[in-house]
């Protein structure tokens, strides 16, 4: 890692030295790549074509659905993250995705989950409720539940181990009181 951070700093030798270190830590320009899309849409009689996904123009994700977008968006991360936890990494593939299942049909949606299933992530995620879909493509989740009394914020835990009901997590620390008040 020095060797290439060295590299990115002597490619602006002559610049100032804030240009130099943004220079060296923009990460954005460390590598280079084009996202394509294909649907069936896009046909032309002769099986699917991929299309360029460009900023501003005649943009291909444009034409798609809300879930489709959002898939065809995500991918690129996802992959992305994959390639930072492959090889000799050994710990959490932790990701965080706000509202996992916004915008996705239960299809796109299995799509996610089996992805996420088979590249063994590890999620924190965010969902308005736990739909059929999670309860059975999931495994296991565990729900926070949030409650709130005046400022004061805490989270209770439900693990849900697949089937049935989810059940808030307690704790047996074998204190050795019946719970009432000391004299």
């Amino acid at each position: 890692m020095y060797d290439v951070l060295r590299q990115r700093m002597d490619e602006s030798i002559g610049d100032t030295w804030a240009d130099r270190v943004a220079h060296t830590f923009d990460y954005r320009a460390w590598h280079e790549w084009t996202i394509s899309v294909t649907h069936s849409s896009f046909s032309d009689g002769d099986g699917d074509r991929f299309k360029e996904v460009k900023p501003r123009g005649m943009n291909p994700l444009e034409t798609l659905s809300t879930g489709e977008r959002r898939l065809a968006t995500m991918l690129p991360l996802l992959a992305a993250a994959w390639s930072m936890y492959s090889g000799e990494y050994r710990g959490p593939r932790l990701l965080s995705i706000d509202e996992l299942d916004a915008a996705f049909d239960d299809a796109n949606l299995r799509q996610m989950l089996g992805l996420l299933r088979r590249w063994e992530f590890d999620v924190l995620a965010t969902a308005p409720s736990m739909t059929p879909v999670i309860k059975k493509e999931a495994g296991q989740v565990v729900i926070h539940q949030v409650i709130t009394s005046g400022k004061h914020r805490v989270t209770v835990p439900w693990p849900w181990q697949g089937h049935g009901e989810a059940q808030p997590l307690t704790l047996d620390l074998g204190l050795g009181f019946d719970g009432g008040m000391a004299d």
